[in-house]
This record gives C-alpha cells, structure tokens and sequence, in this order.
C-alpha cells in the first residue's frame, strides 16, 4: 500500500517542480550571464561566448545583416576579435521573463567600438539591443535571438533667435 501512495504522489512532485520561478531573479540571472559574456569578450575567450547562443540562434547586425545560427554568430565574433579596437560595453535598461521560467527578453543600450576600415581610427557605435533568451529545463539560459539597432545621433537644438535677427 505504501509503494502506491508514493507512486501516486510522485506526479505531483513533479508538477511542483515545474512551476515557474520568480521572473525578476531570471532576468537578474540573465543579466549575470551577460556580464560573463562581456568578461569573454573582453579576454578574447571565443569559446565563452558561444557557448552563450544556442545552435539556431538569429543575430541581426546594426546594418541589417542577419547572421543565422549559432557558428555564424561565432564566426562574426571572431573577425570582431581580431579588431585591435573592438570592444562592447553595455547598459541594461528593461528585462522580461515568463512565469514559466523558459522565456524572457532584455533591452540593453550598446556602446560598440571597431576599426574604421577607410580611416584605420577607433570609432565607437551606440546601439540599442534586443535579446531573446530561452531555458529548457534544466538547463542553461540560451540567446535564441539578438536585435542590435544603430542609435541615429541626437539632433542638434535650433539656435535661439535673437531679437536683432527677428527685426
């Protein structure tokens, strides 16, 4: 009789399990996972930031160029690597996760710095950045999609006009 109560509430511990967590300390999570990414961006480490993308991962460059799956995504950051200007820096703003803890999506705005190809100076890019993460159970937060959009320069103010320049 015991063995079939047991079995018999062992599906319930199982639903249990798969509730979802708190989406604040996903996105914290998230937003943790993307500061290791920047540490191997930083060091160079290719290898840590791959392992960030998952295989069918979609990455769209400023310039509207789309780079499909996850060796794509590695590829583009190893050209990137090899700019001895390169570098990222990134400020969070907004984050989302499902209840369901498997989904979420964070805004960040982007400092992106490269080599101009024609003037061979640093120029640095600010974007504004899209992620879409995704968790199968048990496992790890994976970017399933990133969105990187050029931040147009702000506009300068007219100049006030004067009450000599009205007459």
């Amino acid at each position: 009789m015991k063995k079939i109560v047991l079995a018999s509430l062992a599906p319930i511990a199982l639903l249990a399990a798969c509730g979802g967590g708190d989406p604040a300390e996903s996105v914290a999570a998230i937003r943790h996972t993307e500061q290791g990414q920047l540490d191997s961006i930083a060091s160079g480490d290719l290898v840590g930031i791959a392992r960030l993308y998952s295989d069918n991962a979609h990455l769209v460059k400023p310039d509207g160029t789309v780079l499909d799956g996850g060796v794509a995504i590695v590829e583009e950051y190893d050209r990137l690597l090899a700019d001895p200007n390169f570098a990222l820096t990134m400020e969070p703003l907004n984050g989302w996760a499902s209840a369901s803890d498997d989904l979420a999506v964070v805004t960040s705005k982007i400092s992106f710095t490269t080599t101009d190809p024609e003037t061979g100076e640093a120029v640095t890019m600010p974007l504004e950045s899209q992620t879409v993460w995704q968790r199968a159970t048990g496992s790890t937060w994976k970017i399933v999609s990133a969105y990187n959009v050029a931040v147009a320069p702000a506009a300068e103010a007219p100049a006030e006009v004067t009450d000599a320049a009205a007459e």
